[in-house]
């Protein structure tokens, strides 16, 4: 995607040649303005002679033509421009429900034996704070206190008849009077400072199935394995010092599917080796211009600016070859990486959708499985039922934006539009030379030609929204964001749930 500045009437992306529709459209207004000047030169026009006759009688031949063309021409640029659109709400509505499935899979697993010595005390334990009026206060110190305020003679009346002041004037000023004279605390201390403040990502980063016993697919884990990822997992000031196994698989899953669903959206090669890398949590956003990429040079992809902007020019630049180099460049990073076996079945899976599909099976096994043996804690199945159903509607968006990936605009308009396109190139110089002076005709026949190709132009970009490169959508870039925020839920619990009974301290 092109990132363009906005100041000074968006003057500045007048400057833009690679990938500008009303460039490339100039191939078009420079033949039909050669066109123009055979005429000129066929019929003998001189520069402000009066023409002895014309090529046509009145204009409204053309006219028509230009009119029927139009609406030819509206057409598709108005699809190409839905399916735009219809392809950035459904790869959104597609990463909305697949986080959906990480940020509530790590809620239940919180509920499970694991955290039981660090989770946080629940209000539904302590009903008896229910029958007090209790305030919390979020002070800047680091501790939270909920109050319990003296309730005056009206305040009580008004509890028992279930008819509350709504003055709020009222309100307050009995707030301040209780605060100034009739304070007294009993209540609820909540240290906030017990997790630790920043999230565990340097921890994290280097940690995830770095176990040899985890390493193979299917290897069982050790009792080894098990205590030393037990003492991994001591409890540092109230939180795990790294996230999960769960927590870490899951979280593995669902990046690795939302990739491979990326890498089919933008028809990347079959058979070829996994465009797929390891994330880095807090590394630099990719870029949306894929020209302004300094990660793409690692991968040795390097681009000659003027050769390219000729190839772009006269619609040679999207070979198969160029095309593959250019994914290449832009692997999809997956949290934790991705495995041999892992890419090997992927790479065996025939057509991007089987790919999906089973990345999107690995995924819903996993819930299954945990479910089944505890890891989600005693919530029950029909609400665990809901991560399936979050999960399957992110499906559905995928195969929404498949839609737009593979299948074109259709044939019978498309040959329609070019063959108008063509004659226009032969059409516009008659009009013009017909019914306008000569140098004024050029500039506009070039002007108009301009503009009927430049559409067709803009149609054409925005067609294939996921790989009409440098105009295709900043995957990575959506799936390094995706990535950030799977990996948010390693934090853990609310930092300020923790309080206890002061009396009970």
């Amino acid at each position: 995607m092109i990132n363009y500045n906005d100041g000074y009437f968006n003057f500045t992306s007048l400057f833009q040649v690679y990938g500008s529709a009303a460039y490339k459209a100039t191939v078009f207004a420079s033949m039909s303005s050669a066109v123009y000047l055979m005429m000129i030169w066929y019929t003998g026009f001189e520069e402000g002679a009066v023409q002895e006759y014309n090529l046509l009688e009145h204009p409204y031949p053309i006219t028509v033509i230009c009119t029927a063309f139009m609406f030819v021409l509206s057409a598709k640029v108005n699809f190409c421009y839905n399916r735009y659109w219809e392809a950035c709400t459904a790869l959104h509505s597609m990463h909305s429900k697949w986080l959906d499935v990480g940020s509530t899979m790590a809620a239940f697993h919180m509920q499970s034996n694991v955290y039981e010595k660090v989770k946080p005390v629940s209000f539904g334990d302590h009903q008896h704070l229910n029958d007090l009026i209790l305030q919390r206060n979020r002070e800047k110190d680091g501790e939270t206190k909920v109050e319990t305020e003296k309730i005056t003679s009206e305040e009580t009346n008004e509890a028992k008849n279930g008819t509350p002041n709504l003055n709020f004037g009222s309100f307050l000023r009995k707030r301040r009077k209780n605060k100034e004279t009739d304070k007294t605390v009993e209540s609820v201390s909540i240290n906030a400072s017990s997790p630790r403040e920043e999230l565990p990502f340097p921890e994290y980063k280097n940690s995830f199935l770095k176990k040899a016993a985890l390493k193979g697919v299917g290897s069982p884990l050790t009792q080894t394995a098990r205590t030393e990822r037990c003492s991994s997992m001591s409890i540092d000031e109230g939180r795990p010092a790294v996230p999960s196994l769960f927590l870490q698989e899951g979280a593995h899953l669902v990046s690795l599917l939302s990739a491979v669903a990326l890498s089919g959206l933008r028809c990347d090669s079959e058979y070829a080796e996994a465009p797929l890398t390891k994330f880095i949590p807090g590394h630099h956003w990719p870029n949306y211009n894929s020209d302004n990429d300094r990660d793409m040079k690692q991968y040795g992809y390097q681009r000659n600016g003027f050769l390219t902007t000729i190839k772009y020019m006269l619609d040679i630049s999207r070979t198969k070859h160029e095309r593959l180099a250019y994914n290449a460049a832009r692997p999809f990073p997956v949290i934790g990486g991705l495995s041999d076996r892992e890419a090997f079945l992927l790479q065996r899976a025939r057509g991007t959708c089987a790919k999906t599909a089973l990345a999107f099976m690995w995924l819903n096994e996993f819930i299954i499985r945990e479910q089944m043996h505890g890891s989600l804690g005693s919530v029950a199945p029909p609400i665990v039922s809901r991560l399936q159903q979050y999960s399957s509607d992110g499906h559905l968006w995928y195969n929404a934006a498949r839609k737009m990936s593979y299948i074109p605009f259709p044939f019978v308009l498309t040959q329609m539009a070019t063959l108008f396109i063509i004659a226009s190139v032969f059409l516009m110089p008659t009009l013009m030379l017909s019914k306008a002076q000569v140098w004024f005709g050029f500039a506009l026949n070039f002007l108009t030609v301009l503009l009927f190709a430049g559409l067709n132009e803009i149609s054409k970009e925005l067609e294939f929204p996921f790989r009409s490169m440098p105009n295709d959508l900043p995957l990575n870039l959506f799936q390094a964001q995706f990535n950030e925020a799977l990996v948010t839920m390693f934090s853990g619990f609310h930092p300020d749930a923790w309080w206890e009974i002061e009396g009970d301290a």
